[in-house]
């Protein structure tokens, strides 16, 4: 989420100009990180999906990060905008596979957020390297992010 901020300047600034928008911004992080990165599924009926038949039986890949840059669900996927709304990402998952920990990872973000952008306003890459990814089919994220800012008085 911090990398999309700072890889979207304009983004920032308007949550930073309105915290309000965070709660909605929060959300817009997690569709865009997509932290789980794939499930498997056995179907367990036959099913139709847009275009494709699905048979019961056949393993089925979830990918979370394709789902929440659909055409079809989210208008401009591919923009990271901090007041999108509605946000119907699933990067808790769904129905009965949904996390029970979302609302406390949401209130957690939301709180780092707070105090991350009040109190460092200028924080910024501090590599043009890319940044290493955990090596995993399963839960990804970044492994290190280098930043500076400039040390302020509280």
């Amino acid at each position: 989420g911090l990398l999309a901020l700072i890889e979207n300047p304009a983004e920032r600034a308007r949550l930073q100009e309105s915290p309000d928008l965070l709660p909605l911004a929060v959300d817009e992080m997690l569709r865009w990180v997509s932290p789980v990165r794939s499930f498997m599924r056995t179907a367990n009926h036959d099913y139709r999906l847009r275009d494709q038949e699905i048979q019961a039986g056949q393993a089925l890949l979830m990918s979370f990060p394709s789902a929440n840059r659909d055409e079809a669900v989210f208008a401009e996927p591919f923009a990271f905008k901090v007041d999108r709304k509605p946000n119907p990402h699933i990067a808790f998952g769904y129905g009965a596979h949904v996390c029970l920990g979302q609302f406390l990872a949401r209130m957690e973000l939301r709180v780092m957020f707070e105090e991350l952008l009040a109190r460092l306003p200028d924080l910024e890459l501090a590599t043009d390297e890319p940044l290493p990814l955990r090596p995993s089919n399963f839960i990804v994220g970044i492994e290190h992010m280098p930043v500076r800012f400039e040390a302020r008085r509280s």
